[in-house]
């Protein structure tokens, strides 16, 4: 029977839906898309009076901007700040407004103990300046008369469609006096949410929506604890703690990945004449191996002299994870570097490595190596001449400092090695903290590089760094590093790696 041109219409309609919702998922990012940043925690929004301030500030004028990375994705950290480092004023101003009149109080780090995090300092309204600096928070009390003002930026979200910051606060005063969060895009002209119904120093996790200052390329936040002439000497006032900006830059599209398994490679323990490039080889294109059965195909490659290793795939489950590859380190002052010889994709692209340090001591590193060569020949440690002899290398270290526990990320290019084996390497970024951590939690890092250069890097979702090698090593082999110090028995876990 034939169809009524109705129904035909109908039929196109369906199917042309049906279409497109297939793209639609199929263009989606992804839940394991590489980038895919840190949404905004769920918790409640600042809330209060609005509030209009003109208050220029020239301590602000020429400060740079500081900029998104240069890779657009969804969710991301572009800052954030704990005090755990202490009161940076390279990145923040604070400022009496009221200058001398009644005594100078500024915003400063004190260590007080909040119930919302793990740190041991945070930023106290009244703590700084030339009066506030002597003031001991187990004292208590604030003066009357504060203008005290915690400014930073400008940072743009020139390429943000969306913002968000979280922070956690605790506001202990009396009605009538101040704390208020203000957002300005010149420095001069201020508009936030402010709170006068004074509070009892509870400490409160809070989120304050930015999507008004989207596509803004020069921003700045100010946190602002104000009091009117009796001051309280009981209350202490306004606490501010473990700040974030996140922007959504999600305009990039992310295709599925393409699941490679690593197999053993011939070539690797045979010994074809030497071919003068290294990449004559054409990429094999996106890599993934999340070891969850095994770890065929990645050996060790190289080692400096004397170094004690093992190399070994782990079924158990480690927290809800199925499957690792584990390195484990004897010696002090020593590395090794595993490899499936398996070429990355051609620039640009992106590496996602999953990894958790077992058995924590100060300075254990683990890493991953990347634009590494290889020319066809035997490639096995400790060291040969025909495999990574120049590549780049991210350092991660795990740092116990007076029971502080961080890691912090360092990238070198590696251009040869000493008769030891140890790679002689410059440093293209240096030590620089990703994030605080405990002894025993997962990580993610991600590497993105452009052919141009450009090698930006984040951790756990957060952007970190981002530089430019002028003389990059484009060739496309990869892996995995652990390597220790003063401390040996270094222990990392892999849990996954994912290149596109």
């Amino acid at each position: 029977m034939q169809l009524s041109t109705r129904r035909r219409a109908l039929i196109v309609w369906v199917g042309a839906i049906a279409l497109v919702a297939l793209v639609g998922l199929w263009l989606r990012p992804g839940p394991t898309a590489a980038r895919a940043g840190s949404p905004p925690p769920d918790q409640p929004q600042f809330t209060g009076m609005a509030v209009r301030e003109s208050f220029p500030v020239p301590a602000l004028r020429g400060r740079p901007v500081a900029q998104a990375p240069a890779v657009t994705s969804d969710w991301m950290i572009t800052f954030e700040e704990d005090w755990e480092d202490g009161f940076d004023e390279g990145v923040w101003v604070s400022i009496d407004r009221n200058g001398a009149a009644g005594g100078e109080y500024k915003w400063a780090d004190r260590a007080v103990d909040s119930p919302l995090n793990e740190g041991a300092r945070s930023a106290w309204a009244v703590g700084g300046g030339q009066n506030g600096q002597a003031k001991d928070p187990a004292d208590g009390g604030y003066p009357g008369g504060v203008d005290s003002w915690l400014i930073y930026g400008p940072f743009s979200l020139a390429a943000a469609g969306d913002a968000e910051l979280s922070f956690n606060y605790a506001f202990e005063a009396d009605d009538n006096d101040t704390f208020s969060v203000l957002v300005s895009t010149d420095g001069e002209n201020w508009n936030g949410q402010q709170t006068d119904t004074g509070g009892d120093g509870t400490w409160a996790a809070r989120n304050y929506a930015l999507d008004d200052y989207a596509r803004q390329p020069r921003v700045y936040l100010a946190f602002r604890f104000a009091s009117d002439a009796s001051g309280d000497p009981n209350k202490s006032g306004a606490w501010v703690d473990d700040i974030v900006l996140r922007g959504n830059f999600g305009s990039r599209l992310y295709l599925p990945h393409i699941q490679l398994q690593p197999t053993p490679t011939a070539t690797a323990t045979s010994t074809p004449a030497p071919t003068p490039t290294p990449t004559a080889t054409a990429p094999a294109g996106r890599f993934e191996d999340n070891f969850g059965s095994n770890i065929n195909g990645w050996e060790a490659r190289r080692s400096n002299n004397g170094a004690s290793f093992t190399l070994s795939h782990r079924a158990d489950s480690d927290g809800n994870r199925q499957g690792a590859l584990e390195l484990l380190l004897g010696t002090t002052n020593s590395y090794v570097l595993v490899s499936p010889l398996v070429p990355a994709k051609q620039l640009p692209y992106n590496i996602e490595v999953v990894a958790k340090l077992k058995d924590t001591k100060d300075q254990h590193m683990y890493g991953v190596v990347f634009g590494g060569d290889w020319n066809g020949g035997p490639c096995a440690a400790p060291g040969s001449g025909n495999c990574f002899t120049r590549y780049y290398e991210l350092r991660v270290q795990y740092r116990d400092v007076g029971g502080k526990q961080f890691q912090e990320l360092k990238l070198v290019r590696v251009d040869g090695h000493d008769a030891n084996g140890n790679p002689t390497s410059q440093i293209i970024q240096d030590w620089i903290k990703g994030g605080n951590i405990g002894p025993d939690d997962w990580v993610e890092i991600d590497i993105y590089v452009q052919a141009n250069g450009v090698i930006t890097l984040y951790w756990n979702g957060k952007y970190i760094a981002e530089k430019q090698d002028a003389t990059l090593i484009n060739q496309p082999y990869f892996g995995l590093l652990l390597l220790s110090r003063e401390n040996g028995n270094a222990r990392v876990k892999y849990d996954s790696i994912k290149i596109d």
